[in-house]
């Protein structure tokens, strides 16, 4: 249901397959309706694979923030509207609000766009013509994208992840979803029961072609707060911070 370019909503049902073991939609599977949303967004605005293989181009992810103000639960039917803002720095922003079938707002995603010249695999300071025509001047609402940073030797090792068959996309890398979806099975079980997710930060750095591998990291670095950090061939390909709650809403007092 398009409301404009500037502007789009797409409603989404919580099916049983991205609940977690307690119920809970998994926050990956969040962003995989928000990254449908923002596609559906530009195809509207005529940006289709078309325009995109004709210009040597791409749209990029590179940072995301979720603030949930209550992780939804399965059976639920969400509906996302998501607001693009116009390139300022190189950098587009894109807001998606998360309502729940009352109307409330459940969650508030930010997320940075960049184009990318899929030759030169450089940023492009200057969109070709037509790219910003229809997003919207300004997007007020913003979530923080600031994060406290530490060396591999600073965080305890958790294994190796491959951007295996079923995680990569049609771009033929690890989708960036999918690193939300790893992180989360890297944390402690006890730490996710009787928990759930008040924030997350994500800064993409390297892509992960199909068939590679990365090192995985992670620190604790409060009650219910982590660190966690991507390393291949010597350099972060993504790192993250992850702020739980105890269900309710209700601070962990231990």
């Amino acid at each position: 249901m398009p409301r404009s370019n500037t502007e789009y909503a797409e409603p989404f049902k919580v099916y049983r397959h991205d609940g977690d073991a307690f119920g809970r939609l998994k926050p990956a599977a969040l962003l995989r309706y928000a990254q449908q949303v923002a596609m559906q967004n530009a195809w509207n605005a005529g940006l289709t694979d078309a325009v995109y293989e004709k210009t040597h181009t791409a749209y990029v992810l590179a940072k995301l923030a979720l603030r949930f103000a209550r992780q939804p639960r399965v059976d639920e039917t969400l509906t996302l509207l998501t607001q693009p803002e116009k390139a300022f720095h190189a950098v587009n922003k894109r807001v998606t609000r998360v309502y729940d079938e009352s109307g409330a707002e459940v969650a508030l995603m930010d997320s940075r766009w960049v184009v990318i010249d899929t030759e030169k695999r450089a940023i492009l300071r200057v969109h070709p013509p037509h790219f910003e025509d229809a997003w919207a001047d300004k997007v007020d609402a913003e979530l923080p994208m600031k994060m406290q940073r530490f060396a591999p030797e600073d965080c305890e090792p958790v294994g190796e992840r491959t951007a295996v068959y079923s995680c990569c996309d049609l771009n033929g890398h690890l989708n960036n979803t999918r690193y939300v979806d790893m992180l989360f099975d890297a944390l402690p079980l006890e730490s996710l029961r009787g928990h759930t997710v008040r924030e997350l930060l994500i800064f993409y750095h390297k892509e992960v072609p199909l068939g590679e591998s990365f090192a995985l990291y992670r620190k604790r670095t409060g009650e219910d707060t982590w660190y966690f950090l991507g390393q291949r061939e010597g350099h972060a390909c993504f790192e993250a911070t992850l702020a739980l709650e105890a269900e309710g809403g209700v601070p962990d007092a231990r």
